[in-house]
């Protein structure tokens, strides 16, 4: 595959999807960091190791409460900005 085929391919994600990866890839590395295993982190949050194996690998987009129950089992508070109010959201 040439440069160009793939920047085009990454120019053509949208930026809801870019967010969601770099937040997926940032839990993915924080429970590497506290070398907790994916077997690990799935039994603390009440999901399979496939699922957050699938998280990980960015093939199957996680809803805001999987991401909220993956954050939670490393300790992690998420925060969001609502958009319409500009004030911060936490879980």
């Amino acid at each position: 595959m040439k440069w160009t085929d793939v920047k085009k391919d990454i120019s053509s994600i949208s930026q809801e999807d870019k967010n969601l990866i770099e937040l997926t890839a940032l839990l993915a590395s924080l429970r590497r960091e506290k070398n907790m295993t994916q077997k690990e982190l799935a039994e603390k949050v009440h999901v399979s190791q496939a699922q957050i194996a699938r998280v990980e690998n960015f093939s199957y987009a996680p809803s805001l409460k999987t991401i909220t129950k993956i954050a939670d089992g490393l300790n992690l508070e998420l925060t969001f900005i609502d958009k319409t109010t500009k004030k911060l959201v936490k879980n």
